[in-house]
């Protein structure tokens, strides 16, 4: 017998976003650490979606609406 369980996308958006709330409320985070939780969910849920296969500025283009390049220069990453 298989233990293999499946999730909704819907599922596992609100598992990592759950999971990034209560790091949030139990760690202090300032404003860049708070939106490289955000950017991990969100990286999470395209890189599930695009069958494995995103990459980190498609993610941020689809999230952010601009390049991974604008996204890290406007964050002084």
């Amino acid at each position: 017998m298989s233990d293999v369980k499946t999730y909704t996308e819907s599922r596992v958006s609100e598992a990592a976003n759950a999971a990034r709330d209560l790091i949030i409320q139990e760690i202090e985070c300032d404003i860049d650490s708070e939106d490289l939780l955000s950017l991990l969910v969100n990286a999470t849920i395209s890189v599930l979606t695009s069958g494995m296969s995103a990459d980190l500025d498609e993610v941020v283009r689809e999230n952010y609406g601009e390049s991974l390049d604008e996204y890290k220069a406007e964050r002084g990453f």
